[in-house]
This record gives structure tokens, sequence and C-alpha cells, in this order.
């Protein structure tokens, strides 16, 4: 029997995908073309979480192997594509590449498999420079905290980046987690965040492992106490797409299960079942799930359907949708004087990105002109404000005698106009309250 050595994702990004563009349009012979197929019907048989599902697809590729499917496939690109297409239908985390024999035997010993591998001095730099997935952290307009992670690192080199995310967003009234661009990643990271937004003390389980190689279900509970604490009541959002795959697909599919966050955006991509990547001798690697992910509640998971969210919209729609929900959910839980100006500003700023207000030059120069300090302009067909001879910025109109400055909810100018003439006065409303009268001076 071949030997096969594993190895993990991280791995053979860093070090395969080199190997595989100088593969790129490789030849391959025949007898190497069939004895690739056998290799890795071979792998699914032995690694595969289901076995007697295992034996199935194993039997159905050698058959096909036999009835000259792969015939046409003379390189080992096209072959691999070939291979990925077939078994995706069985699984979604199926994924064939061939990187050549040489980076195979390159990557064996990287992981023991031969001589004594080179380690690196810091095994997670390529996962650092990449701040272990969290791409952005921001607090948006209406104090909502958001996180754009693209990918779960292990929690173990992640922890005190994934900590002081939470910490930055921990004074905001709602979160929502973009996991739109998330391929998968690390269970320990998906425990570690929706731990975060559960009641603290570890008494809730999240999900369960099966496998072959487990005489028991390994189960993932929630985190007794929490580095970051427990934010169990907090209005929470996840943002999903159909690129959102495997550890992206299993934070909202066990939040929601839990009914603990809003999923906003498109069906996931479907990959369920967790594993890792073989190699075999003829110079193909292959991702086979070794696992299968089990929701306590819904007792199946997302693999081939998906997690479905609560609100279907286009990806590229799904922030400015959650924003609109989170405004109204918490001007509708009554949010004290102050905050309730700043949603509502917030909100009124979302609706004119989606459905702008355009007034004409003649409308505009209505508003321009000299209130004390501040001055109103018009240039290029837009309203151009400035104080004390400062730089100008241009204001957005919103309707009814109402604009802000691009972007910025903290402030509103209303303009007074009391007959068909230009404005009287220039009010500043600002959001704890304080109005700053500015009667026309020009």
């Amino acid at each position: 029997m071949l030997e096969f050595a594993r190895t993990t994702l991280a791995a053979f990004a860093t070090a395969g995908l080199v190997a595989t563009a100088a593969a790129a349009q490789s030849p391959i012979e025949v007898d190497t073309r069939d004895e690739a197929v056998r290799e890795i019907a071979e792998t699914i048989s032995e690694r595969f979480y289901d076995a007697e599902r295992a034996a199935q697809i194993a039997a159905d590729l050698i058959a096909a192997l036999d009835a000259g499917a792969f015939a046409g496939f003379d390189d080992g690109e096209s072959l691999a594509t070939a291979l990925t297409t077939r078994l995706s239908a069985e699984d979604r985390h199926f994924g064939v590449n061939y990187v050549g024999p040489e980076a195979v035997a390159a990557m064996q010993r990287r992981d023991g498999a031969g001589p004594a591998r080179e380690r690196s001095a810091d095994p997670w730099a390529p996962l650092r420079r990449q701040n272990f997935g969290f791409a952005s952290v921001e607090i948006l307009p209406g104090n909502i905290g958001y996180i754009d992670l693209r990918q779960f690192a292990p929690i173990q080199p992640a922890e005190s980046t994934a900590r002081a995310a939470l910490d930055f967003i921990a004074g905001t009234d709602a979160v929502i987690f973009d996991v739109r661009q998330n391929g998968g990643g690390a269970p320990s990271m998906v425990q570690y965040l929706v731990s975060h937004f559960l009641q603290p003390g570890g008494q809730t389980l999240i999900n369960t492992f099966v496998s072959r190689d487990l005489e028991y279900p390994n189960q993932m509970w929630s985190l007794p106490s929490h580095p970051a604490g427990n934010r169990p009541d907090i209005p929470l959002y996840v943002l999903t797409s159909a690129r959102t795959g495997s550890a992206g697909e299993a934070f909202p599919y066990h939040l929601k299960a839990l009914e603990r966050a809003t999923i906003i955006g498109e069906s996931t991509y479907g990959a369920g079942n967790p594993g890792g990547t073989f190699l075999t001798e003829a110079g193909f690697t292959i991702f086979v799930s070794t696992g299968s992910a089990r929701n306590p509640i819904t007792s199946t998971n997302w693999e081939g359907t998906g997690v479905q969210p609560h609100i279907e919209t286009a990806a590229g729609d799904a922030l400015d949708t959650a924003l609109a929900n989170a405004y109204a959910a918490l001007l509708d839980a009554g949010s004290v004087d102050g905050a309730r100006l700043t949603l509502e500003w917030a909100l009124e700023g979302l609706n004119a990105n989606a459905e702008p207000v355009t007034l004409s030059e003649t409308a505009l120069a209505r508003y321009a002109g000299t209130y004390g300090i501040r001055n109103v302009s018009v240039e290029d067909g837009q309203l151009i404000y400035s104080r004390d001879g400062r730089p100008g910025a241009a204001l957005q109109p919103l309707g009814d005698h109402r604009f802000r400055l691009e972007g910025d909810d903290d402030a509103r100018f209303i303009f007074v106009i009391s007959g068909s003439g230009p404005a009287d006065r220039m009010d500043l409303h600002l959001a704890d309250g304080q109005v700053i009268g500015n009667v026309r001076t020009d």
C-alpha cells in the first residue's frame, strides 16, 4: 500500500502554490494519470469520514477510470479540475490539485515523511502577515461595531489579535461580522468568537465533530470564561456570500441555530465537513473530509445546502441592509435621546446614499453665502462648506433643506428659508443636541 503524507492547507498555500504555478500545463503519461486516479480513490477510501460512502465514492471513481472518463486529460491541471468537478458533487470540500512529484516530495519532507525538514522560526508568520484574518475592525455610524474577517485562524497564535478586535468594539450598540470573503479555517476561532456572544459559564454545546477515527464524537462547547468578556444580549449580524465556505459557514450556521444572530446576504457555498490535504506519489494533492460537523440543535450541518440567510440580498448590499436593520432595531428598543438622534441621522445618511438627492445649481445657489465665520459656496455642482477660511468640504443634500458633510453623521446643516430667495440662516445641529445658529451676514 502506498504511504500518504498528510499536510495542512496552510502548508500547501505557502509552499505548494509556487509549485503549482511552475507545473502549469504539465503533460502526464497515461500510466501516471491512471496511477493518480487510483491513488486518489485509495485515499478517499481510507480517509473520508463516512466509511460506507468512502467505499462507494472510491469504487465509482475507479469505474469511471475504467470506462475512459479521464482518457482525454493529458496534463495534470486539467485532470485535477476534472477530478474536483466530479468529486465535489459528493462533498464540497473535495479538491484536487496538481503540484508535481518534486513538490510532493518537498512537502513530505516538511511533514516529516522524509529527511529532516527545515523549520521556520515562526510557523505562523504567513498568518501573522494577514493579521490572522482580521482585515478591518471599525466603529460604523450609529455606534455599530464592524469586523471584516477573511479567515478563521487557529486561536493559539491569534487570540491576542481576536481579543483586541473584540475589545475595540466593546462599547458598541450592535455588532456586524462580515464573512463574505471568508473561505474557512480553524474551529477553535469559531468557538472563541461564538462564545463571546453567549452567556458565560461554558454551558452551551456549539458543535459536535464525528469521524471514523474517533470512538466518541468530539464536542465543542462554549468557553467557561472569555478573555474579552461576554456580550449575550448585543444585537448581532453576520454577512454572507456564495463564496463563504467551511468554517466561514460554521460561524453563521451555529449562531443561527442558537437564534443568536441575524444572517444577511447570500446562501453560502455549502462545505460542512472538515478535513485535511493528502499527497499522492503521482504529484497530486487532494483535500478529503475526515470529519463531519453535527449541530446539536439541527442534528446536521450545511453541507451541500449552505447557510440560508434570514434576509436574502445580494452580497454587495448586505452591509447596508444590516445597518438599516440594526438602526431600526435599536430605535425600536427605545434608545436614550442622544443615541436616538445619532441612529436617526445614521439611517437618514444610509437612505441618502441608497437614493441620492440631486439639486440643480440654481437650487444650490439659494444656500450659498456667508454665515458669520462659516461660508457656503457652489463649486462644480456641489455645495462646499468651510469655516474660518479653512479648506472646504462637500455637503451632501438630504432633502428638506438638510445637508451633512459626506459620510459624517455627527452633525446636520439645516438652512432656514422664509421666501423664494436665498437662505436667511444656517443652523448647525450636533448629535449631542446642541444647535449653533448662524445668521446670514453677506
